[in-house]
């Protein structure tokens, strides 16, 4: 009788467990929470961009005051390639844009009432080359860029009252020099960024040839060193292929 007891006993208690272990079987895990992957930088983009600036003509024409600023418009396109790695984003970029950044001039004469000379200088289009180098946090971009620049520009000068033999004259030439900026890019969405910045373009002295042609016929041509400078501002906005394969971070 006793030993009934017992085996019942033991019985009971292993089914209890028997079954706790089985519920406990059944309850599901909870699955570790996912961390969304970081955006990366990495990869090729093209885009538009549009803006203005100040243009510094230097040199051109010697009655008009030494350094004289005039500003317009610009309009272009862009395209380059990012790496990443960690927040390190370095790059390579080439732009072309039209230009409509002019300066105009006038030196008057007697009683500075009646102008005697009237010049401009017209900056026609600029392409460049430069490397990148940004941090990025995220889903922005901080970045610098250095590199080289060439722009077309027109000359232009005319005498338009007291003289006798009255002239014009004119130059083409394309200048070329150092291009450093600094901007901002933003990705607002997977492959789409936008972005703002700041460009300072120093082109360096060239001598140019120039052609003088009086009222008579009679012309002449001489060769005159001129130089210029452009502060831009602009905004933008990019394609980026292969954007957003994350940047795996390892625990």
């Amino acid at each position: 009788m006793r030993s009934n007891l017992i085996a019942s006993a033991a019985l009971a208690v292993s089914a209890m467990f028997g079954i706790g272990a089985a519920s406990a079987a059944d309850i599901p895990m909870k699955a570790a929470p996912r961390v969304a992957p970081a955006f990366s930088w990495t990869g090729c983009y093209i885009g538009v961009h549009a803006g203005g600036g100040v243009l510094l003509d230097k040199g051109f024409n010697n009655l008009a005051p030494a350094d004289k600023h005039g500003i317009g418009g610009l309009a272009g396109g862009q395209a380059g390639c990012n790496y990443q790695t960690g927040i390190l984003v370095l790059g390579i970029e080439g732009e072309g844009f039209w230009s409509g950044m002019k300066v105009n001039s006038d030196f008057f004469g007697i009683n500075d009432t009646l102008p005697f000379e009237t010049s401009s200088i017209r900056n026609k289009y600029d392409y460049d080359v430069a490397g990148r180098f940004g941090l990025a946090f995220d889903r922005a971009l901080v970045y610098g860029k250095a590199g080289w620049v060439a722009a077309r520009f027109d000359w232009y000068s005319r005498t338009l009252n007291f003289c006798g033999n009255c002239s014009t004259t004119t130059g083409s030439a394309t200048l070329d020099g150092l291009l450093i900026g600094i901007g901002l890019e933003y990705a607002f969405l997977n492959n789409w960024t936008a972005k703002f910045e700041y460009d300072y373009l120093g082109f360096g002295a060239k001598n140019v040839n120039f052609t003088t042609v009086f009222a008579n016929g009679n012309s002449f041509n001489q060769l005159q060193s001129v130089s210029a400078d452009k502060h831009i501002f602009k905004v933008g906005v990019n394609y980026l292929f292969n954007a957003g394969s994350p940047v795996v971070a390892r625990y």
